[in-house]
């Protein structure tokens, strides 16, 4: 800009007239103070005052420019606003970026930047800015790109409207914004594109509500993706809904594979006739079903007659499932929950605009957690799916069909459930692999709540407890060839055997060895029944076979 200025003077009646009159030959704008000065007769010409440069000045002005940590040329006199810090113009001179990241900005985001209508970058990320967000920004439609984040922002509703048809990212963390943020409808892919302060704990009572955001962070700072999990792809709502789908899923396996072994059962031995099927296999099944329990399990109770054993063991598989379906609530993914477990992993820096995973979970660790579910949960799995093809042999009663059924139904179901939980909540929880072996353990112990209660109901009265399973029951049962007297006379042995217990340790071993041999003795006493009746029915059968007539082709 070439500036030329031309004086001239008249004299008249004593008294002396200067005019002044200015050229201005284009080629840089004018003097910023000119065109600040309401005099100018070309402060409106675009040419000479850029109004982009006066929209700059007013924003370098509220947000404190003075207070910048850098503001090169910036409010120069003679220098194009595309040359100031921070500043991009395209071959036009408008204003295309703005970029003033971590540069001690303060005070008030200047609403008048919506004028800077071709502006496709605005970064102003990890300041001071103080105030509302302006909502004017959503004027800017050819914005691509909003870092907002890191400052002191505050406001109930952050409205931008719907015409940022083309944000491929926007960035508002780390700032006191609340209420809402309502829908931009855009649909962003990656997971930073939409960062806001959604997560939980939150500095208000309630957290951000927004339901685009791809990543929420808490008041810690720490953020996770608000995504779709895998469950929800398939059609649920959450785990909880899910894990009744999954506890469906093992009750209809169970159910098909009973019956799978009863037709199967019932088909190999349909040439045979009763007297050789081994009617003493039902008394050796449900002892073989007792080994597979332990007898140190309240799990036997299954396997008994008693009422109150039974109400005792689903009292202890309740307890188990419901102290598991705690570990299910823990893991769910809701971000807008306080009450969860969930371990925001991510970080999103003041630096970078790209959201990092913080997790040190790792494949060793996962290989450790296998180790510790098949080493004790297989055993328990394996025999509860044997007790259930027990469960289907036509050499049982009904009434053993059902306890062999159940027991196995439930000893398979609490061992599966467990390793699902574990494996859900190590999935959404553990960071590391020290802390999933941790967290498998806690779970693991739940599975032992069985055998804690057995001890404990022993400590308080072991005859009662024995009285409940198979064993007790068996040992009492009246014996089919009608001895009662004898049975009268084992019992008196017994009480008297009780009454002794004070004794010696001597005594004490003498009683054990007595109730193992009262026990032999019932055994034997049952299978020689057994054998006199197959031995009556292979007789009829042997005479059937030689009275039928042969029939020669």
């Amino acid at each position: 800009m070439h500036l030329i200025v031309s004086f001239s003077w008249t004299s008249t009646d004593n008294m002396l007239t200067i005019s002044c009159t200015t050229t201005l030959h284009r080629s840089d704008p004018a003097p910023l103070t000119l065109c600040f000065w309401p005099e100018f007769d070309l402060i409106r010409d675009t040419r000479f005052c850029p109004p982009e440069r006066n929209i700059l000045r007013e924003i370098y002005v509220s947000a404190n420019g003075q207070e910048w940590t850098k503001s090169g040329l910036w409010l120069d006199e003679y220098e194009s606003h595309c040359n100031w810090y921070g500043v991009e113009c395209n071959k036009k001179h408008n204003t295309v970026k703005l970029e003033l990241y971590s540069n001690g900005l303060s005070g008030t985001l200047n609403p008048n930047i919506s004028n800077l209508g071709l502006l496709e970058v605005l970064d102003l990320s990890d300041n001071d800015i103080k105030g509302s967000i302006p909502t004017e920004i959503g004027l800017l439609s050819n914005l691509n790109y909003l870092r907002l984040s890191y400052n002191l922002f505050v406001g109930n509703e952050t409205n931008f409207g719907n015409n940022l048809k083309n944000l491929e990212l926007i960035q508002l963390h780390g700032n006191r914004l609340s209420g809402s943020i309502p829908s931009l409808d855009l649909s962003f892919v990656e997971h930073s594109s939409f960062i806001a302060d959604c997560g939980n704990p939150s500095n208000f009572d309630e957290s951000l509500l927004c339901e685009e955001c791809t990543m929420c962070c808490n008041a810690q700072g720490d953020c996770y993706p608000q995504e779709d999990t895998e469950i929800q792809a398939l059609g649920f709502d959450d785990y909880v809904h899910f894990t009744w789908f999954f506890f469906a899923c093992i009750f209809g396996i169970t159910c098909v594979t009973a019956m799978m072994s009863f037709i199967y059962d019932k088909c190999r031995i349909r040439h045979f006739p009763r007297a050789i099927r081994r009617p003493a296999d039902s008394y050796r099944d449900t002892k073989y079903a007792l080994d597979m329990i332990g007898d140190d399990s309240v799990y036997q109770f299954f396997l008994g007659k008693s009422w109150s054993g039974w109400f005792i063991v689903l009292a202890t598989i309740f307890s188990q499932m419901w102290m598991l379906f705690l570990f299910v609530q823990g893991a769910e993914i809701d971000l807008s929950n306080d009450n969860v477990d969930l371990v925001y992993t991510w970080k999103c820096s003041r630096d970078q605009d790209e959201c990092r995973d913080t997790t040190d979970l790792d494949w060793k660790g996962w290989v450790a957690f296998s180790i510790l579910m098949v080493a004790h949960l297989l055993k328990d799995i394996i025999n509860g799916s044997r007790m259930v093809v027990l469960s289907g042999k036509e050499r049982h009663d009904i009434p053993t069909r059902i306890r062999l059924f159940f027991g196995g139904t439930l000893l398979g179901a609490v061992s599966i459930f467990t390793f699902y939980v574990s494996s859900l909540y190590n999935g959404v929880i553990a960071t590391s692999n020290t802390e999933i072996i941790l967290n498998s353990v806690v779970i693991l112990f739940i599975c032992d709540v069985d055998e804690l209660i057995y001890d404990i109901l022993i400590v308080i009265n072991s005859g009662w407890v024995k009285r409940m399973t198979h064993q007790g029951q068996e040992a009492s049962v009246t014996e089919p060839n009608g001895h009662d007297e004898e049975k009268g006379t084992e019992e008196t042995n017994h009480r008297l055997v009780m009454k002794n217990k004070s004794g010696s340790g001597t005594n004490r071993d003498l009683e054990g060895a007595v109730e193992s041999l009262e026990r032999q003795v019932q055994i034997l006493h049952t299978n020689m029944d057994m054998l006199m009746e197959q031995n009556t029915e292979l007789k009829s059968y042997t005479q059937w076979d030689v009275s039928t007539p042969i029939i020669s082709l």
